[in-house]
């Protein structure tokens, strides 16, 4: 394996519980990558195992081919910002961002330089001199990334940086650390359980359960060709539509359900003939249709339950006809897109489609 960091087999347990399960990873030089799954998955546990915090059972984790598996967190040059920022209160902004260079005995002359460079980095350069409870949420933020930063990492680490933030200053620094990303091509693993802070900031996301790598890709890679149920339902909003895999060609396979027969495009592991399947289809997929539209398949009649209005999108549960009518699977949600003025009403009959491209076959 090659990359910036590697995660070579490693295994983590703390008592009975395993929090790390045989995990192998290569995060290239340069990526902002992100580890994302629920409470308990062992996300933070690996991320706190590169900066030394806690050391793993067994395999080893590299930088550059340089093995760091034992060495002390002040001996792997790695900077760290912490869900509570972690800001020493009786140091200004400036004492706070050039704690570890005095830790590594820089002279004044340097030290100087490389703070002015760091707060003007993040827009702090005029609050040098304030103290951390003289600060918003968002400054705070911003000085724990300017004081992870000044050292010139090898490795920058970022442990749910915006959880304690509110959703407006959660959006701005999202965009704000793409940019430092960009500006400084450090490489970057970041932990967070927000799907949407993954999908809109990541280079590659890495999901796990358990302990255990579930799916590495990019955002559209995870968000459009889940790998299993738990990665579809886990990353975004979906319907899972159970079935019986039937019969492919070179484009597409046919699914036959309780409510007709889907047309979808093919999976990467392709099923047996009469194997059960679960199609995912995320409520944006699908379309309400004129009764006069066209297509040859994925059209199916039903009846509109509920609709919410969110000003940008239409956000509806539709109960689709089944020959199982009371089957659960057949409530699904559709978010329609710039809705106009006007909503299909309560038990009002729609007519839905759906492209076979947006539908992913997962083996049960």
């Amino acid at each position: 394996m090659s990359g910036a960091l590697i995660f070579d087999a490693i295994n983590k347990t703390f008592g009975e519980t395993i929090a790390v399960d045989n995990l192998s990873l290569n995060i290239e030089n340069g990526e902002l990558f992100f580890l994302i799954g629920p409470s308990g998955c062992g996300k933070t546990t690996s991320l706190r195992m590169v900066a030394g915090f806690e050391e793993p059972d067994s395999g080893a984790i590299r930088f550059n081919q340089r093995d760091l598996t034992a060495l002390p967190p002040h001996q792997r040059n790695t900077g760290m910002v912490f869900q509570n920022y972690a800001l020493w209160p009786h140091l200004t902004v400036r004492g706070n961002v050039e704690y570890g260079l005095n830790v590594r005995k820089l002279n004044a002359t340097d030290r100087e330089k490389k703070v002015k460079e760091a707060l003007e980095m993040v827009r702090l350069h005029n609050l040098e001199n304030r103290y951390p409870n003289q600060l918003s949420g968002g400054q705070q933020q911003r000085v724990a990334l300017a004081r992870a930063l000044v050292i010139r990492p090898d490795v920058l680490l970022l442990d749910e940086p915006l959880s304690n933030l509110d959703a407006q200053l959660r959006l701005e620094m999202r965009h704000e650390i793409r940019r430092l990303h960009q500006a400084t091509g450090i490489t970057t693993l970041y932990v967070t359980h927000d799907q949407e802070e993954a999908l809109s900031v990541a280079s590659r996301i890495a999901v796990l359960k358990d302990g255990i790598l579930q799916q590495v890709g990019t955002p559209r890679e995870i968000y459009r060709q889940p790998n299993s149920r738990f990665v579809a339902e886990f990353i975004g909003e979906t319907n899972f539509i159970p079935g019986t895999f039937r019969s492919f060609n070179h484009d597409f396979c046919i699914i036959e359900t309780a409510h007709g027969k889907l047309t979808a495009a093919i999976p990467s592991e392709l099923p047996k003939d009469g194997d059960s399947v679960s199609c995912s289809i995320r409520p944006e997929a699908w379309h309400l249709v004129d009764p006069q539209f066209t297509s040859k398949e994925n059209l199916f009649p039903a009846t509109m339950q509920e609709s919410m209005y969110l000003g940008s999108s239409d956000q509806y549960k539709i109960k689709l006809e089944s020959n199982v009518p009371d089957k659960t699977e057949n409530e699904i949600k559709v978010m329609e897109s710039n809705p106009g003025l006007s909503a299909p009403q309560a038990g009002q009959k729609v007519l839905l489609h759906c492209e076979p491209k947006d539908i992913v076959v997962l083996k049960q």
